[in-house]
């Protein structure tokens, strides 16, 4: 090889080192990637917070009056139809109010017969006699008309006559007067509470003049 020939080739080997070590001819290094875009969360916006307000109150509807026993002065003698005993005296007595009634009054005595839909109840007063001696004389029949005799505290003298479960009769002398509560379909409490009305009502007993 000549000279010029070896100058030549020396003279290419120094310009591709310079090439190679030039800034913008080395070899493009590897490009990172770029970083990924992470979602973020954003919480909606809400409103303020409103004061709960309380629920409104029930509606209620009033319970109807139950009928109260009246109190009352009451003369049998001047009594007609089946007043012995009004309607708003039978709901607390015996826990509903007759669906009838009938007048059952004579020259001796103010009766009437009150009707429900569980029973009946009898009730009779006497106007002719006394109270004692009209219950004195009823006792003088009480081994004929049958029934067991319970004296009970109640007025001047009193007593239930049960027949059998389903009827009781109480005789009483209230204030000076005879009467008598004869049931069927009710137990002994609930002629009772009657019985303890009249004696709260009636009069006392005066001769017939």
């Amino acid at each position: 090889m000549s000279n010029r020939a070896c100058f030549v080739a020396f003279s290419m080997l120094i310009l591709a080192s310079l090439a190679c070590s030039l800034p913008g001819a080395a070899s493009p290094s590897p490009v990172a990637p770029a970083p990924e875009s992470i979602p973020t969360f954003t919480p909606p916006v809400q409103d303020p917070e409103k004061p709960t307000e309380p629920p409104a109150p029930p509606t209620l509807t009033p319970e109807p009056t139950a009928l109260q026993p009246q109190v009352r002065a009451l003369d049998p003698r001047t009594l007609s139809g089946c007043d012995i005993f009004l309607e708003a005296d039978f709901p607390n007595a015996v826990g509903s109010a007759p669906t009838a009634s009938q007048p059952l009054s004579d020259a001796e005595k103010k009766a009437c017969q009150y009707t429900f839909a569980s029973g009946m109840i009898f009730a009779a007063i006497s106007t002719s006699l006394p109270g004692r001696e009209a219950f004195e004389n009823v006792r003088q029949f009480d081994a004929m008309t049958g029934g067991t005799i319970e004296p009970i505290t109640l007025g001047e003298i009193a007593v239930f006559k049960v027949f059998d479960e389903n009827r009781v009769t109480l005789e009483a002398v209230l204030n000076g007067w005879y009467v008598v509560l004869d049931a069927q379909g009710f137990d002994r409490k609930h002629l009772l509470l009657l019985a303890e009305l009249l004696l709260a009502n009636l009069t006392p007993y005066s001769p017939v003049p």
